[in-house]
């Protein structure tokens, strides 16, 4: 789906209420992707963006020549997992593992991001093997905006797993997701805006 095209999508992905958990259908999307273990908030999780973003940069740059003041610039965004998946409601980042994303242009092929990582590789000092382009697609997803800090996501995470799930007969279905709105090197920490979404399915 081209989500420059399709801005009622595109809002209903990227803009949900902040009351009330929803229930929204996420397309398949392409994505520049890099995996990592652990802590995202240690250097090697800062690291790893750094990369994403150097290497996407070249697709980055064009999307604004193609299409100028209509450009929306896509968040980063991240999946988060876990062997014991109490382990991600509890905030035990030190046993999660998880994936930096972010949405690329539908017209963006394979040959256009291997030149763009060629590229990255001449800036950075190291090469994540894990870098790479993924179509990726989540299905019926729960969904809720939280804006503030985040020692208040837990909470919220306790609310969709053990509140809103089993009264929508649903159960996770998928690695749980944030996006961020803000960069939270510039952003206060009680104004960050955040999407906390989980791909879900009929319960059992």
């Amino acid at each position: 789906m081209d989500l420059t095209k399709d801005r009622k999508k595109l809002m209903e992905l990227y803009r949900p209420g902040m009351e009330e958990f929803t229930l929204v259908e996420v397309p398949e999307l392409p994505f520049a992707v890099i995996d990592g273990q652990g802590s995202p908030d240690h250097d090697a999780g800062a690291k790893a963006i750094k990369y994403l973003f150097t290497a996407i940069y070249p697709i980055r740059r064009e999307a604004r020549e193609r299409m100028g003041k209509a450009l929306i610039e896509p968040p980063l965004e991240m999946l988060y997992w876990a062997d014991d998946m109490c382990d991600l409601a509890a905030g035990n980042k030190e046993n999660w593992k998880w994936r930096a994303m972010i949405t690329l242009p539908v017209w963006a092929d394979g040959n256009m991001f291997a030149n763009a990582v060629a590229q990255a590789k001449k800036q950075m000092d190291e090469v994540a093997n894990s870098l790479r382009m993924e179509s990726f697609s989540e299905g019926r997803c729960a969904q809720i905006m939280h804006v503030g800090r985040a020692q208040a996501i837990p909470a919220l995470l306790e609310r969709l797993y053990t509140q809103f799930l089993p009264q929508n007969n649903l159960e996770p279905d998928g690695a749980y997701h944030e996006i961020y709105l803000d960069d939270w090197n510039r952003t206060a920490p009680e104004r960050r805006k955040l999407i906390l979404r989980q791909p879900v399915r009929p319960g059992r």
